[in-house]
């Protein structure tokens, strides 16, 4: 902005040294002479009333107003959860037979299920999420391991409708074996390159370790590691402690987190920590979305106001650069050319030292706003 003020004042000066010597010794040296003969040649009769006659727009309307936002948070139901902001989530649940087992009179099919649409419940709107499910074709006998162990079905694709997503969890069925290595495989073909790690998360549901032959633990780092710098966190339902400690590996390679519900108050915990996760998730989402609308329209009248000013400050320039040349040309007189244009120069100044004050306030009024919406939102935290 200073750069693009020093411009300005330099074709200023530009200016008036053409009009200076157009006017020529005598005009120099009738500066300090009073005015003669004004009526006849419509000159006014002093410098600023020139000036002035040659202002046709009231620069108060190049500044206009920036309307800041806050973003409404949702406040804390519960103090566990950490804050995630992520922009696309994969939920995989297990389709093994050994998912229609009980814990505390429910299936782990049906806990499954309620697990996955309390994910999905309260996920910001701007959140592309997509439902697999591993094992669920076949069936869990010898004979239909190797169909089992080749099944991941894209029961609903990456999208932002939440609710498709929500409709396609009831399709879900507790049929195989535990491809989870594949199902990893193909979340992560799912995903995109991220900027930084917790963007895109992995959200796998199982009652198992892998019992295909692969490797969930290569997977998972490579995921968490590699482009796509994704988190692999899982609940496991009803794991005796070799079968938890394989899952938990699985997680801790993954970057991310590992519950095992072993009863309904686990249950219940569970998806408390899910729902804060989301809650905490969808308020950074809030606050960085109203403070991107407030940079750019504190951005957009800023710049509305500079080439306002600009365009103000061109046509006043122009308008008595060339009525100075007519009179020149017809012989007239404009005693006091010099003192005029050094005034019109103060006056432009002083219109690109006010849309400079006038960014900066904006800038310090939009960061001001900015961090009243951190604050809040670390308060809800």
């Amino acid at each position: 902005m200073r750069c693009w003020i020093d411009a300005r004042l330099a074709v200023l000066a530009a200016l008036a040294i053409p009009l200076s010597a157009c006017s020529g010794g005598k005009d120099r040296e009738a500066n300090s002479e009073p005015a003669t003969d004004t009526a006849s040649t419509g000159l006014p009769k002093t410098a600023r009333e020139y000036v002035d006659s040659f202002i046709t727009e009231d620069s108060d309307r190049c500044f206009g107003k920036v309307e800041l936002e806050k973003a409404v948070l949702e406040k804390r139901r519960n103090p566990i959860g950490t804050a995630v902001q992520p922009t696309r989530v994969i939920i995989a649940i297990d389709g093994s037979g050994s998912m229609a087992g009980l814990i505390g009179g429910q299936t782990k099919l049906a806990l499954a299920r309620q697990s996955a649409i309390g994910f999905i419940d309260g996920l910001p709107s701007t959140v592309q999420a997509s439902l697999l499910v591993f094992g669920q074709q076949g069936d869990n006998s010898e004979a239909g391991k190797a169909k089992s162990c080749r099944s991941v079905d894209i029961l609903a694709p990456m999208s932002a409708d939440h609710a498709g997503l929500i409709a396609a969890v009831k399709d879900v069925r507790a049929t195989g074996w535990t491809p989870l290595a594949a199902g990893l495989e193909r979340a992560q073909a799912l995903l995109d390159t991220a900027a930084k790690p917790g963007e895109q998360v992995i959200y796998v549901v199982s009652d198992g370790e892998e019992t295909c032959g692969g490797d969930p633990v290569a997977v998972a780092r490579r995921i968490n590691a590699g482009n796509t710098r994704a988190v692999v966190n899982i609940i496991g339902f009803g794991l005796p402690s070799k079968e938890a400690a394989a899952l938990k590996a699985v997680a801790d390679a993954g970057g991310g987190g590992f519950v095992n519900v072993l009863t309904g108050a686990d249950f219940d915990r569970t998806i408390a920590m899910v729902r804060e996760s989301n809650r905490q998730s969808a308020n950074a989402v809030r606050t960085s979305n109203a403070m991107s609308r407030n940079a750019v329209n504190t951005s957009d009248v800023v710049s509305d106001a500079s080439l306002c000013i600009s365009d103000l400050v061109d046509g006043e320039s122009k308008r008595m650069s060339d009525d100075l040349s007519a009179r020149w040309k017809r012989g007239e007189k404009v005693p006091f050319s010099s003192e005029a244009l050094r005034l019109a120069r103060e006056r432009h100044r002083a219109l690109l030292d006010r849309a400079v004050a006038f960014s900066k306030k904006l800038g310090a009024e939009e960061e001001a706003a900015s961090s009243e919406m951190r604050a809040a939102e670390n308060v809800q935290r």
